[in-house]
């Protein structure tokens, strides 16, 4: 089931979570601060998240739990922080070649649950609480990072933001999308050096489409990432894109998009 782990005879409730009920208690019963990762970093409880990602155990869970309510981690924080630390380890132990394709991928996909499920209860709890902007986020082809694309559109609706997500789209449901539909801006999320050329076409696409008027954004794991060879200057000049950051704020500013400052409260 979506988002739930399955249960033992040996779990109780009270003993072990299921993913669903971890969810809201790291949203709902966790303190949450407009001040983001004002906290120290906790390896041991950053293993903890690891160690559920590549287990899916139950216990683990209820552990990592635990440990959040008692250190006073932000729901905030287990996000920004956290998560994205996870993912980099998990990513880095497949390439290093300590586990395979099939247990990163198991990893990764439990992350993703787990950020669905705590986007799900963020998105209740903060009803009603969106400010006119809309920003368009997709993948271009070649890339299947998916995960990160779901923390970058969590940042964007904390903020106040209505994002609509595209996985992959072809040139014609793109095209559909942009003219039913207004944007402020589009985000493009690229991983791999390789997809520079056919995220290039996309933007292309985009410019014809809303005649230049919309701002398009590159963000992702190869704009980060420090051991690639090539730098953000060189990717706005390949692909043609308006703006080249990691940096949601200097993204929205730069897009005209003032909605920065509403995290939860």
């Amino acid at each position: 089931m979506d988002g739930e782990l399955q249960t033992t005879s040996l779990a109780r409730p009270e003993v072990a979570l299921t993913l669903r009920s971890f969810a809201m208690r790291v949203v709902s019963e966790l303190a949450r601060t407009t001040g983001v990762g004002q906290g120290s970093f906790s390896p041991d409880l950053a293993d903890k998240l690891i160690g559920y990602a590549r287990s899916g155990d139950q216990g683990t869970l209820s552990e990592l739990y635990a440990e959040l309510q008692q250190r006073r981690v932000t729901a905030d924080e287990v996000i920004d922080r956290y998560l994205p630390h996870a993912v980099n380890v998990i990513g880095q132990q497949w390439h290093d070649e300590e586990i395979d394709i099939l247990h990163a991928s198991m990893a990764c996909a439990r992350m993703q649950n787990m950020l669905r499920e705590m986007g799900r209860v963020w998105a209740s709890d903060r009803a009603g609480r969106t400010y006119g902007a809309r920003i368009l986020l997709t993948l271009p082809a070649g890339e299947q990072h998916t995960l990160g694309v779901m923390l970058a559109a969590h940042h964007l609706r904390r903020r106040g933001v209505s994002v609509k997500v595209m996985l992959l789209p072809d040139v014609s449901k793109l095209r559909a999308m942009i003219e039913h539909h207004r944007f402020h801006a589009v985000f493009l999320s690229v991983s791999n050096l390789s997809s520079l050329q056919s995220c290039a076409l996309m933007v292309g696409e985009l410019r014809a489409v809303t005649h230049g008027r919309v701002p398009v954004v590159i963000g992702g794991g190869l704009v980060s990432n420090e051991i690639a060879d090539i730098d953000p200057r060189r990717i706005k000049e390949i692909t043609g894109a308006d703006v080249v950051t990691n940096n949601i704020e200097h993204a929205l500013h730069s897009c005209g998009i003032q909605q920065i400052s509403v995290a939860a409260e």
